[in-house]
């Protein structure tokens, strides 16, 4: 059976021999919950799941820690900030849509999609006056992060379980949600080549899942069972407080290095878990047990290092660049475990260290001030406790356009795919990322 929830049941008050039926089969059920993937071998969806941000840098599979020049800088590297002359004001929307197709116990495939458009950035940049180079701050949301999903699992279940096996499954698993960043930076030079910057970022977000799960007792197996009906839901609110520095370095006028870091922060986690399960007699009859409760309990995320380059050829026409991020992920802990089955070196157990790897190219057409991009990236899922057949890889395109040396449009197209499996399941993601932005700078 595929149901990965808290089961906490109460015992009917009626003792007959279809309570005492009724009893066993709930009794059943929590025992064979007990031998499923616990809550400490299921994924944290806050954790190595970035989104990205901004359509050129998108365009060019995310490489702009040695590049960036606009207010999206604030989250990629503060310290590019210095580079922007004039007051900016920005803004961008994004467009999702991942279909999920996944195979159980050898059935056919199942499909499922879900798709939502949102903003995803906006900013404002001010330069200051300074005696060398550049000053300047800004103040600018974007969201970093995007939960959307939903899952469609159909099939018999292979196990040899008295309870569920043979049972017909009919399940659908759906998430959605995101978690956005405020952020306030200023970067500035501090020599001729060489700019540092900084900014506190202000975490906040929601996540809601929802587990909706029919066990149909479709080959007769048992002769009073008809089947069961599960309706779960987590509903999520993230709350924290971080920073980022940023370093650009100029080695000469067309190469560039840029260097950041996240520094470790606490997210707060509000969670609200809801469950509801019906046991269905051929009868017609049913019995309904629910349970709710609440929790709050802390994240703790670990340093995230990242460095670019950046080298301009063709005179200035050609931009050629390519970033890496590092996270140890096992670093990260659980201030308070969420459940009594997770503990504080829960991801040590089960989450590995990652390099994020991004290349990217963007050309000039200089008489029709226009831009064409594409990039790739390599983002490798960091969750270990279930088979990876594939990690996330995605290939990236866009175009750009400059009107009267003011106003600018990017477009950015992003496809990745993934495989995961556990047990009997294996779920292909496929995802479609779609980035505008227009930036206004006078």
């Amino acid at each position: 059976m595929l149901k990965m929830r808290r089961l906490d049941y109460i015992i009917p008050t009626r003792v007959d021999w279809k309570s005492i039926y009724i009893l066993f089969l709930i009794l059943s059920i929590t025992t064979f919950s007990l031998t499923l993937p616990s809550r400490a071998q299921v994924e944290e969806i806050a954790i190595g799941n970035t989104f990205g941000v901004g359509a050129r840098t998108m365009g060019m599979g995310g490489t702009f820690l040695g590049i960036a020049d606009d207010s999206t800088a604030l989250y990629w590297n503060p310290a590019g900030l210095a580079q922007i002359r004039k007051f900016e004001l920005y803004g961008s929307l994004s467009h999702h849509d991942i279909n999920s197709e996944t195979q159980f116990a050898g059935s056919s495939a199942t499909d499922a999609s879900r798709s939502k458009t949102r903003p995803s950035s906006v900013g404002i940049v001010y330069p200051l006056d300074a005696r060398r180079g550049g000053f300047a701050i800004g103040l600018g949301y974007n969201r970093a992060q995007n939960f959307d999903s939903r899952i469609a699992i159909q099939g018999i279940d292979p196990t040899d379980d008295l309870t569920f096996g043979g049972l017909d499954v009919d399940e659908i698993n759906s998430d959605r949600g995101g978690i956005g960043i405020w952020s306030f930076g200023a970067g500035v030079f501090i020599s001729q080549n060489i700019i540092l910057g900084a900014s506190m970022d202000f975490w906040h977000g929601s996540y809601v899942n929802e587990l909706d799960s029919i066990a149909t007792d479709v080959n007769d197996i048992d002769t009073e069972l008809a089947g069961f009906a599960f309706h779960d839901t987590i509903d999520r609110e993230y709350f924290g407080v971080g920073g980022r520095i940023g370093m650009l370095a100029y080695i000469t006028e067309n190469v560039s290095l840029g260097f950041t870091a996240v520094a470790p922060m606490d997210i707060e986690v509000d969670e609200v878990w809801r469950e509801e399960t019906d046991v269905i007699f051929d009868d017609g009859e049913s019995e309904t047990e629910s349970d709710q409760d609440s929790i709050l309990f802390d994240i703790e995320r670990p340093f995230e290092l990242g460095a670019g380059i950046a080298v301009k050829l063709l005179q200035e026409s050609l931009t050629l660049a390519s970033d890496v991020q590092f996270t140890d992920w096992t670093q990260t802990q659980y201030s308070t475990p969420p459940s009594e089955d997770a503990s504080r070196d829960n991801f040590e157990r089960f989450y590995d260290m990652t390099v994020q790897v991004r290349v990217g190219a963007e050309y000039e057409f200089k008489k029709i001030d226009a831009y064409t991009r594409v990039g790739y990236v390599y983002d490798p899922i960091p969750f270990n406790a279930k088979e990876i057949g594939n990690n996330r890889n995605f290939l990236t395109f866009g175009v750009g356009k400059v009107f009267d040396e003011v106003v600018k449009f990017d477009i950015a197209y992003m496809r990745g795919s993934w495989e995961q499996s556990v047990e009997s399941l294996t779920t292909t993601q496929t995802s479609n990322r779609l980035f505008v932005s227009a930036a206004y700078r006078y």
